[in-house]
């Protein structure tokens, strides 16, 4: 027994001991492994913690980590901007992969001659995915963007073949905004000629640490566009088809003939005027003209994309050809792009070559207005539907095919003119070739360590004809050319030839990220321009010149980053220009950003946040691009004739007939740029905010000079004034976990900028003014400056009881149904400037968008809106309609105030009436023609379906998916005109609708496929 009970406990021990052996072995298990990116590269800082304990480590450099975790324990790996990975513990080394939670163009950053990684950005950079811009029809790339990154407002037009207006952070300069394009390192311009498909990667440098490496050139923004390129791997062949139809989504509801008839009968008898007999004895029933159903139709739209990308040895290659065409929703305007492009790159040893080119034919059917004083979309309301699109009673030697204007008895308004004729007999084609491209050659010297030479050249052709076909388009005194048969032709081309040398050095030392950058840009400009125009009775006119000008710029960065925590980033760029003289031919653009990611340090241990960076920078950044070659020069007249001696011999002379201003220099833009980055719940949400101050010193201006100093041909440019910025711009990013067959995301973005103008450069020059905008120091630019209206009076005791603080009468001439100004300035008289005040600004108060996407097992679904809260915009067109003092036509429901028809919106009124009250109520500079406009716009809605791999690779296609598409389907606003997304006419009238071309509702429908 007392054996038997030995040997149970010897065993129970051992087994024991064996149990505690085991566990301790369990326990003590050291996991060794490496991280890496699908792509192979190392994931140094990624995070490795045994689940559910707090045990962690951090992997170094290289990606490699050790930790103890016990046989049958779950890891969980972590890294920012990657999806998280869960793995068993089997005691075996591990090699892990992480998979980016968001696109590879999200991580890695194209910023001027250099790639980062996105988390190591210290500058104010967006990123924009393609594949959401390409899915809005556009004209180019501008106009694609609209909405998808903060602090870029992009205004759009929907005249096919014209270009959208975009700021980048607001308007720091009185001249030309547009931001530099580097496309695929070459500087040039994102033209309607260039195909939007191409694009693999988009870009903005906003502030002044991302864009300095451009320098000189880079004050309104750069937008970096890198095109597609081949992969190594069998061909793969691409495309996409798209056609659909466009309309202008909204239209002026005007009267019809009889409506007209009636309204404009008692303005005519209001106005002791004869009614015409076209709209009395005359009147023809038969003739009602609605002149928007004869100027506009609906348009068309076909886009088609086919691309081969590949490799072939060590020969990588994409090719891809587009045909683009818009057929506008006004007749007889058209635009199309066909392009072909061809990038390859080829690797030999330590050597890598490659170019990218693309070839681009347009042809351009525009709308006829210039020479001939017509404004189509405001004449296309204001025509009267009583005049017919032709008839016989409208021939005449000069109008062979009896256009319709009016006759002297029926319509005596010379400023409105038949579009629809004009279109028809004012012919005219614009046909560009262009040649866009660069070829580089990359010589690796040591490891990380490489040179590049870097040529690139934009070779553009011009050509342009057109005929003048015999015939009137108005009433009146014919402008010139209006009823001539001519001819008209332009040649015009242009060249700019790219030369570049750079070292780059990017190097992981342990903890320390270096990445550098010095080299040397070259670049010329020639444009010569060919003139020629034949009309009947005139020769021929030639006129040619061209302007040649150069650029160079030395430039430098180096980038340095240690554990990832600590970030900066130090550039230097030195310009040189021929557009200035030897005094201020140079300029020096440095600037400097830090970075720190808290989230790093070691106190940091906040689960809920996965990142969490912090970033400020400042810099310079400079602007030329209001200049023309030889502006220091003064213009001489070499024609001016004088009679001199005893035989009265004729001599010539010359004469200066503009001063030059040799002082003349970069204008220069200072930006500081706060910022913060973050991502949380996994890096499910992603969050990044942005202030940014930036000024803008010597800002070209034209101040007025004295005759007597022998100027007489316009104001020579003078660097004087400052312009400053102040802005906050938001991105929120949510994406969320696939939960079975359904995932979405969201990204929303946030905008809200404030210009105000510091100088002028005089001091007697306190204010500018163009119209009813007026620029004035320590405000805005372009503000609204107008009247201030208070209703209409409604009786006599009104009238009398509208006085100043004197006690006399404000508008002694005033009758009831006239409109009430405000005494502004309270010094008892109403003055016409005196009393105008500040009425609203053309710039809102924020701006935003949002995008969504969504899918569900093989249908997805993607929408875009976009929103413009609190500017003012002038209506112009319905200035000229609702005056009701001239003979156009009216909007419907319009009705003048008499005492039996009193109302608060419609004044007293008359045709031809001398009367100062009615005069007063058709005033331009009141309050009376400015709107709110405000909108909201659902800018793009998708849905797709997408057929199964499986199923396509048994045809021998790898994807394929069909979509329907609308844009611009709904807005929201309570603005009158046709769109309140508007271009402005320049940015001192930024706000002015002055008819313009509105953006386009479209349907769509099509086709992509991979085989």
């Amino acid at each position: 027994m007392k054996k038997t009970t030995r040997n149970i406990l010897v065993k129970a021990c051992g087994t024991l001991l064996a149990l505690l052996i085991c566990i301790g072995l369990y326990a003590q298990q050291a996991v060794t492994g490496t991280i890496r990116s699908v792509n192979g590269e190392p994931l140094g800082g990624a995070t490795v913690k045994v689940k559910g304990t707090q045990k962690s480590v951090i992997a170094d450099a290289s990606g490699n980590f050790t930790i103890d975790a016990a046989i049958g324990s779950f890891l969980v790996v972590s890294y920012v901007g990657y999806q998280d990975l869960e793995i068993k513990v089997t005691g075996a080394p591990l090699s892990l992969s992480l998979v980016n939670a968001i696109a590879v163009a999200d991580e890695v950053v194209v910023i001027g001659y250099q790639t980062v990684r996105k988390r190591d950005l210290t500058g104010a950079v967006s990123v924009i995915d393609p594949g959401t811009a390409n899915k809005n029809t556009s004209n180019s790339v501008a106009e694609s963007i609209q909405g998808l990154s903060p602090g870029v407002t992009v205004r759009n037009t929907g005249q096919p073949g014209a270009g959208a207006k975009i700021d980048i952070r607001g308007a720091g300069t009185f001249a030309n905004n547009n931001p530099l394009y580097i496309i695929d390192g070459m500087y040039s311009d994102a033209t309607p000629d260039f195909n939007p498909a191409d694009i693999e990667t988009i870009q903005i440098l906003k502030d002044a640490s991302a864009a300095a490496i451009y320098g000189s050139r880079a004050a309104n923004g750069v937008i970096i566009i890198t095109t597609k390129k081949g992969k190594k791997g069998p061909p793969v062949f691409s495309g996409s088809i798209k056609a659909g139809i466009q309309a202008v989504h909204n239209r002026y509801d005007m009267m019809n003939a009889q409506e007209y008839r009636a309204l404009s009968t008692q303005l005519h008898e209001a106005g002791g005027l004869p009614v015409p007999t076209s709209i009395s004895s005359e009147f023809d029933p038969s003739i009602n003209t609605d002149w928007q159903d004869e100027f506009l139709r609906s348009g068309a739209i076909g886009d088609y994309n086919l691309s081969a990308s590949g490799s072939v040895k060590k020969l990588n290659y994409f090719i891809s050809a587009n045909h683009f065409s818009n057929k506008g929703p006004v007749i007889d305007n058209s635009f199309s792009r066909t392009g072909f492009r061809i990038n390859t790159s080829l690797r030999h040893g330590r050597f890598n070559f490659g170019e990218n080119v693309l070839f681009s034919w347009t042809k351009e059917d525009p709308i006829a207005s210039s020479g001939v004083g017509v404004n189509p979309f405001v004449d296309m309301i204001s025509m009267p539907p009583v005049v017919g699109l032709k008839g016989s009673r409208y021939e005449s030697p000069e109008n062979p095919e009896g256009w319709g204007i009016g006759l002297n008895n029926a319509y005596l308004n010379t400023l409105t003119a038949n579009v629809p004729a004009l279109q028809r007999l004012d012919q005219f084609e614009q046909r560009n070739f262009k040649i866009r491209g660069n070829a580089f050659v990359e010589f690796t010297i040591a490891d990380g360590f490489f040179y590049k030479f870097n040529f690139g050249i934009e070779k553009t052709m011009d050509r342009g004809d057109g005929i003048r076909m015999p015939g009137t388009v108005r009433q009146g005194t014919p402008s010139p050319n209006n009823n001539e048969i001519g001819r008209f032709r332009s040649r015009g081309e242009f060249q700019s030839t790219l030369l570049e040398h750079t070292l780059n050095y990017d190097k992981v030392i342990g903890d320390h990220r270096i990445g550098a950058v010095a080299g040397v840009s070259m670049q010329r400009f020639d444009h010569p321009v060919d003139r020629i125009s034949q009309i009947a009775s005139n020769p021929e006119v030639l006129d040619r010149y061209k302007e040649i000008s150069n650029f160079i710029g030395y430039l430098g960065r180096v980038n340095y980053s240690y554990q990832d925590k600590y970030l900066t980033s130090l550039t230097f760029r030195r310009d040189g220009s021929s557009k200035f003289s030897n005094n201020n031919r140079w300029g020096n653009f440095p600037s400097a950003s830090v970075a720190w990611r808290i989230s790093k340090e070691k106190f940091w241990n906040v689960d809920a946040v996965n990142d969490l960076k912090i970033r400020a920078s400042y810099g310079s950044l400079g602007n030329a691009e209001f200049l023309n070659a030889w502006m220091y020069y003064a213009v001489i007249n070499p024609f001016p004739r004088a009679v001199f001696g005893p035989n009265s011999t004729e001599q010539i002379g010359a004469i200066v007939t503009q001063l030059a201003n040799t002082d003349l220099r970069w204008e220069r833009k200072n930006t500081t740029n706060l910022g913060i980055e973050a991502s949380f719940l996994n890096n499910a949400l992603s969050f990044s905010a942005d202030y940014f101050i930036a000024k803008t010193k010597d800002v070209l201006v034209d101040l007025p000079i004295n005759l007597t100093t022998g100027n007489a041909g316009g104001n020579p440019a003078v660097n004087a004034a400052s312009i400053q910025n102040k802005g906050f711009e938001l991105a929120l990013t949510y994406r969320s976990k696939k939960t079975g067959d359904f995932k979405w995301d969201a990204t929303l973005n946030f905008t809200r900028i404030r210009n105000k103008v510091l100088e002028f450069g005089n001091e007697s020059t306190k204010y500018t003014q163009i119209g009813d905008a007026r620029t004035e120091l320590g405000r805005s630019i372009g503000e609204w400056y107008v009247l201030k209206t208070d209703g209409i009076f409604q009786s006599q005791a009104d009238v009398d009881a509208h006085r100043g603080k004197t006690g006399e009468l404000l508008q002694p001439w005033a009758r009831p149904g006239d409109i009430r100004y405000v005494d502004v300035d309270d010094d008892g008289t109403l003055d016409l400037d005196k009393d105008r005040h500040y009425a609203g600004s053309p710039w809102a108060d924020w701006e935003t968008g949002l995008i969504v996407n969504a899918q569900y097992k093989q249908f997805s679904f993607s929408m875009q809106w976009y929103a413009v809260v609190g500017n003012q915009l002038y209506n112009r067109p319905r200035y000229t309609v609702d005056r009701m003092d001239l003979n156009t036509n009216f909007r419907k429901g319009a009705n003048f105030w008499t005492p039996e028809n009193q109302s608060n919106e419609w004044p007293r009124a008359a045709i031809g009436a001398p009367d100062q009250g009615i005069q007063y109520n058709v005033l331009p500079q009141s309050d009376r023609w400015l709107e709110n406009g405000s909108y909201l716009r659902l800018r793009n809605i998708e849905v797709a379906y997408n057929f199964s791999p499986a199923n396509m690779q048994r045809i021998g296609f790898k994807s394929a998916s069909v979509f329907l598409s609308g844009q611009n389907l709904l807005t929201i606003t309570k603005y009158t005109g046709l769109d309140p997304d508007i271009v402005g006419v320049n940015i001192f009238e930024r706000g002015l609708d002055n008819g313009q071309y509105p953006a386009l509702r479209m349907v769509s429908a099509g086709l992509r496929f991979t085989y």
